[in-house]
């Protein structure tokens, strides 16, 4: 698909009616199903001024993180919001932290990174969860506790959590993540974990390496996201 070109010359913030909203020469800026962009910050509609300023001749969508993920909220979380709080609920019934390796120096690894986040995840949500040796799925009686704790997010931080979790495959580690008790590289390590141990034991992976660097940078965006959204009380803080 061919790029679209830049059509704007100014790009300035205001208040809106429910936000901040976003104009290029004075014309509101839209999200790609129609939705007024107000953003719930100054400093993020300030942030995604910025992304849109920068654009040169072209506009390059690869190149707005933070507006890709505030239009994801606008056009996916907000219209649904009980669909993918349930969504993610479901992640804590296969969460990746519960999965543990046949191999005994994997396996410790695993336990000495994951299981303080069980733990944590236990004393925060009340939502004790089951531990296996390798693929089969656990039953997990407990994990929807996870479906309260989910309900008490605004849709803003459901999307950087929904981004977090797709990415790394763990709820837990997500919840985490969106609380502050785990910045992104920290989140990528404990998340591919595996992966890095692989690497270490039978050296690098190259096209794996690309998938993963792609996937710190999506994680540091929204940890970026998170830090410019206002401040809102969350369980596990």
């Amino acid at each position: 698909m061919q790029a679209k070109k830049r059509f704007y010359k100014d790009v300035t913030t205001d208040a809106g009616d429910d936000g901040w909203v976003i104009k290029l020469d004075n014309r509101m800026l839209r999200s790609p199903a129609g939705a007024l962009v107000q953003l719930p910050s100054p400093d993020l509609a300030v942030a995604v001024a910025d992304e849109w300023r920068a654009q040169d001749e072209h506009i390059d969508a690869a190149s707005m993180p933070l507006f890709s993920l505030a239009v994801t909220v606008l056009d996916r979380v907000i219209p649904q919001q009980p669909a993918i709080v349930s969504e993610l609920a479901s992640y804590g019934d296969n969460d990746l932290l519960c999965y543990r390796a046949d191999d005994d120096d994997l396996a410790a690894r695993q336990q000495q990174f994951w299981q303080p986040w069980l733990e944590w995840a236990d004393s925060a949500f009340g939502v004790s969860l089951e531990v296996a040796t390798g693929i089969m799925p656990v039953n997990q009686p407990h994990a929807g506790g996870f479906h309260d704790a989910l309900q008490q997010f605004d849709a803003w931080r459901l999307g950087a959590l929904h981004r977090a979790v797709s990415l790394g495959g763990s709820l837990v580690l997500g919840l985490g993540f969106v609380a502050g008790r785990l910045d992104a590289e920290q989140l990528f390590n404990t998340a591919f974990l595996d992966e890095l141990w692989q690497n270490e034991k039978w050296g690098r992976d190259y096209e794996a390496e690309d998938r993963q660097n792609y996937i710190r940078a999506e994680l540091a965006e929204a940890a970026r996201f998170l830090q410019l959204l206002p401040d809102q009380p969350q369980a596990g803080t």
